[in-house]
């Protein structure tokens, strides 16, 4: 199962690269391993989330030694 995963997130990555086809972007694919079926979804944007929203609030993206600094937690 990990392999058919992999295809698609691998077939997304090439069609938003490439330009081509219909990206799932604003859906979501679901998929049923002991039925052999897929579901498409639609997801609408919501206007307060606070990343994508009219109004961000997360405006950059913590590297990982920021996130994990045990300076914050008051340990040096």
């Amino acid at each position: 199962m990990p392999g058919q995963i992999g295809l698609l997130q691998a077939t997304e990555a090439i069609k938003l690269i490439l330009n081509k086809g219909k990206p799932l972007i604003g859906r979501i694919l679901l998929y049923h391993s002991l039925e052999t079926e897929f579901k498409v979804f639609t997801v609408k944007k919501n206007p307060l989330c606070p990343l994508c929203g009219e109004k961000p609030k997360i405006t950059y993206i913590m590297d990982q030694q920021e996130v994990c600094s045990l300076s914050q937690w008051g340990v040096n």
